[in-house]
């Protein structure tokens, strides 16, 4: 008797089990779409961005508009974009479509979205807080910066200020014209830690072992490799978060500028006793090469892909993969174009590593691009944009490849380089099984040429 009622209650099973892999096999085309918004509580500061998640019931296509108090459009800020079922991580801006910061005020993010089998959802809406940041007066010179050092981190603004470092005197300058931005290079010195870069310095403080931070675009590959494969020191707040540099420990500092979290490298110059290390990196706001102090509780030590490395160069417009020491191909890129109001749109230098896989994100609300892969806070390396989504016309930034001409991300070729049959798609599969690819951008000036703004 328990033999045939435990025969039973297998079958029992196996028939549920039936019932649900039938029905996984063929889902309700005719369910209607749900998702909700969710938006930073705090708000994000006029110029900045932040991340919003949006999670839905089903995979489709997501729209959303932000408008005023007034009602009236202020920008697309995605349209029928691709997401998943659960939570989708979006990272807007709080600029208009003339890349202007939003004003303070109460905004509305609306949406809908379509199923993949195309029902249509009801529309959602949202409250997003934008808020103008606090100014203050520099006791010593009088010149207006951002807000308080009421912190050390802030959600990812490299794709928003654009504001001049918080430099102290110069003694001596060097100019020179790359577009309509102008470089200008000077000293300032603090106590005996060596230089701190306001608006430039032309020494560089001699390491044994600085890897990266002591290479240029010409050194060996077995130097590159070795900078490639070598322990890198990041900053310990979310990829989508920032942390300051400052120009000194002591009260009274000033911002020189933000470097992103968990994938942005910073070279390490010392670690102090009062809790503060002197760093070097490559600011976010314009990709100014600066020098100067962060606590040392935010720096954290990643470990990066060992088997493969990829290194752009931004004077010739090319990416370089290499395996195990060897380069096995390139390709064309186009990195950030800056203009004298636009100064964030420069790619930053520096050592970075491959963090979230995107996929298919908007581009400017006039395309799309494939292959997403998050290097550095909003800065991505992806494949040159579409007019259509999964569409075949590259048109937009197609005869651009091998020259500076997008708003700061890294797009690679569609076709395939004859050097290897590199380009966009070959990334993105590489790094599907492959994580933390550490990714070395090489500048095209020397680093005492900063960008001093307007």
């Amino acid at each position: 008797m328990k033999l045939i009622r435990i025969v039973s209650a297998l079958a029992v099973c196996a028939a549920l089990l039936c019932m649900a892999v039938g029905a996984l096999a063929a889902p309700d085309a005719s369910e209607v779409p749900t998702f909700e918004i969710t938006l930073p509580e705090s708000g994000v500061i006029g110029g900045g961005s932040t991340q919003m998640l949006v999670t839905a019931s089903l995979p489709g296509f997501l729209t959303l508009t932000l408008t005023d108090a007034s009602g009236a459009q202020v920008k697309a800020l995605c349209d029928y974009r691709e997401i998943h079922s659960g939570e989708n991580a979006i990272y807007i801006e709080a600029r208009d479509e003339e890349g202007e910061a939003l004003s303070q005020g109460v905004y509305t993010v609306s949406g809908s979205m379509v199923s993949q089998f195309g029902v249509e959802s009801s529309v959602v809406t949202q409250s997003l807080t934008i808020n103008a940041p606090e100014v203050y007066e520099d006791e010593e010179t009088g010149a207006q910066d951002g807000d308080a050092d009421s912190g050390d981190s802030q959600q990812s603004t490299s794709s928003g200020s654009s504001g001049s470092s918080s430099s102290t005197s110069s003694s001596g300058t060097s100019s020179a014209a790359t577009s309509d931005v102008t470089y200008s290079a000077g000293t300032s010195t603090i106590g005996d830690e060596g230089y701190a870069i306001g608006v430039g310095v032309s020494d560089v403080v001699p390491q044994d072992d600085a890897g990266y931070w002591g290479l240029t675009a010409d050194a060996s590959d077995a130097e590159i490799w070795a900078a490639i494969t070598r322990t890198m020191v990041g900053v310990d707040v979310g990829e989508s978060e920032s942390a300051y540099i400052y120009d000194s420990p002591e009260e009274g500092r000033s911002r020189l500028g933000t470097v992103s979290g968990i994938s942005q490298g910073l070279n390490v110059i010392k670690e102090r006793d009062d809790g503060w290390a002197l760093v070097e990196a490559f600011r976010n706001e314009d990709g100014a090469f600066v020098r100067g102090y962060i606590r040392s509780n935010k720096l954290r030590v990643v470990e990066p892909n060992t088997t493969y490395g990829i290194v752009i160069d931004k004077a010739s417009q090319t990416l370089t993969v290499y395996k195990d020491g060897e380069r096995i191909g390139s390709c064309a890129v186009s990195t950030g174009l800056a203009t004298s109001k636009y100064l964030h749109r420069e790619t930053p230098a520096g050592e970075f590593i491959t963090v979230t896989r995107r996929g298919t994100t908007e581009y400017y609300g006039m395309g799309y691009c494939k292959y997403t892969i998050r290097i550095n806070g909003s800065y991505h390396i992806e494949e040159i944009p579409t007019t259509k989504k999964n569409g075949s016309d590259f048109s937009l930034l197609e005869d651009s490849l091998g020259q500076k001409a997008t708003r700061g991300n890294i797009c690679i070729a569609h076709d395939a380089s004859s050097d290897g049959g590199i380009n966009a798609e070959w990334i993105w599969n590489m790094t599907d099984e492959n994580k933390k690819v550490k990714v070395l951008v090489f500048d095209d000036k020397d680093r005492s040429q900063v960008p001093v703004g307007e």
